[in-house]
């Protein structure tokens, strides 16, 4: 397996990928109490955030021409 950029993927991996990483860095800030991981918990913000902004919609348009 070879390393992709996440800008060389498409936005449902990108999207999937940064769900995936938001979590990991809640659970890894929960798991230190007592520590200060403000910074792990707003990288896991800021990634749902950009997460939320992909469109979602297919690159390719409607193949059968949707009723108007």
């Amino acid at each position: 397996m070879s390393f992709v950029p996440l800008k060389d993927k498409s936005p449902a991996e990108q999207r999937d990928f940064l769900l995936y990483y938001a979590g990991v860095m809640e659970r890894e800030a929960d798991a230190r109490p007592g520590q200060n991981c403000d910074w792990m918990r707003s990288g896991a913000e800021r990634a749902k955030r950009e997460a939320a902004a992909i469109d979602q919609t297919p690159a390719q348009g409607d193949l059968f021409g949707a009723p108007q």
